[in-house]
């Protein structure tokens, strides 16, 4: 069994072998929100009619953003949309295919500042022309940097909820982009099992989220009434306003489609993502009125739980291997249907993450399906060397002892932009 040389030494062990019990239960979790999604999620293809795909941006990739419409505009959509651009001043304001495109005054004046502020600022535009009124109306909220597949518009449209979302996956020129984003890219493996995972349980089986993200959020036009962006914050307006839709009483759903994004280009633009994402969440837990009390023990309940399981189960794992650790029987092999299972997970998110396939994409069939399994064996192997969990949780404690950012600071999108970024800083 366990050979210890104290009581604390045994102890310390033990909580290594609840750790490996994770991989089961987030199996466990993940398959039952996908028997949910496919055994109760519902939809009503006749009662919603219009939809506004809004797309918010700070106005500095104009480029990727007449991308993204193109695209949109390529699935033939059946229902009567519109797609709106909001962006800040002082950035080109030219989207010929958008249908309307709105910059954020300089003096509107609301609680919330960046990119909530925007999207509180379309909100009061949908309210003041009636809009916020129509029960037919949903709208659809991307980022800059992000592409829903049709079949994600589609299924978010009819789904028969209040607020809804699917999975987000960084398929975007996903690990073939050089060696460095082909590592920053599966750093964010970890991101879309978080949402197969937690999303998928949360906000469907439970319809409480734990997560709620902004890249593809659903809601009707009710919901973003009743709920508002108007909230004392710089970042995290997602997770706020899924939360207290929740609160509200209002219905929550979840979806198995993909909405595509980006990973981040460069090392100092992912730390300066996931540092606004930990302090925006942070500055929500910590202060009064922005979350519900349910909602704030909740998340702060999964930000304790994910760290500490991750270390325990990495000494688990170095304990085996230097066989520190000698289970025996059972616990034998218990311990390594935990690793086969961790491990088949990221084979699994490599799969998807490489999955998408641009229609002018000349490779054959042959080349697409032996990238794809290229990237799910690399995700496993960067999984198994640890290499993974503990990129993530270097970047959690950088991100943590860097402090509070106190703004909304934006990354670069694309290739081009991030070079021009790092050509800009070199010459400044």
């Amino acid at each position: 069994m366990i050979e210890s040389a104290n009581w604390l030494h045994a102890v310390l062990w033990y909580a290594a072998l609840a750790a490996f019990g994770m991989p089961y239960v987030e199996l466990a979790l993940f398959s039952i929100g996908e028997w949910w999604f496919h055994a109760a999620f519902r939809t009503d293809e006749s009662k919603y009619k219009n939809l506004v795909i809004q797309i918010t941006t700070l106005g500095k990739e104009q480029e990727r953003v007449i991308e993204i419409i193109s695209r949109i505009h390529s699935y033939n959509l059946p229902m009567h949309y519109q797609i709106w651009v909001v962006l800040e001043p002082g950035f080109p304001t030219r989207y010929d295919d958008a249908d309307c495109v709105y910059v954020v005054p300089e003096d509107f004046s609301c609680l919330p500042v960046a990119k909530a502020r925007a999207l509180e600022y379309s909100r009061r535009i949908r309210e003041e022309n009636g809009m916020s009124f129509d029960q037919t109306l949903k709208l659809l909220f991307l980022d800059d940097d992000v592409e829903p597949t049709r079949e994600y518009v589609m299924t978010g449209f009819i789904g028969d909820y209040d607020i809804c979302q699917g999975v987000t996956a960084p398929r975007i020129l996903y690990g073939n982009h050089g060696i460095r984003h082909f590592l920053l890219s599966h750093m964010d493996d970890m991101r879309l099992l978080t949402c197969l995972v937690w999303c998928s349980f949360a906000q469907g089986v439970l319809k409480r989220p734990v997560y709620a993200h902004g890249e593809g959020l659903f809601m009707t036009a009710r919901t973003e009434r009743i709920v508002t962006w108007d909230y004392k914050i710089f970042a995290s307006e997602d997770l706020v306003v899924g939360q207290n839709a929740a609160a509200l009483g209002l219905r929550w759903g979840w979806f198995h489609e993909y909405v595509e994004l980006t990973s981040p280009w460069t090392r100092s633009d992912y730390i300066k993502q996931r540092r606004r994402w930990l302090w925006g969440n942070i500055h929500a837990l910590t202060h009064h009125g922005i979350l519900p009390v349910w909602g704030r023990l909740f998340v702060a309940a999964r930000h304790i739980l994910g760290p500490a399981t991750a270390v325990l189960s990495v000494a688990g794992t170095c304990a085996l291997a230097t066989h520190a650790l000698r289970p025996t029987g059972f616990l034998l092999v218990y311990c390594l249907g935990a690793l086969v299972t961790w491990l088949v997970s990221f084979f699994v998110a490599g799969w998807i993450n490489s999955g998408s396939r641009d229609p002018l994409d000349m490779r054959s069939p042959a080349h697409f399906y032996l990238n794809r399994l290229w990237q799910s064996v690399a995700a496993m192997v960067l999984a198994a060397l640890l290499i993974t969990p503990a990129w993530t949780m270097a970047s959690l404690i950088v991100c943590f002892f860097k402090g509070n950012p106190r703004g909304f600071e934006t990354i670069a999108k694309t290739a081009k932009s991030s070079s021009a970024a790092r050509a800009t800083q070199t010459l400044s």
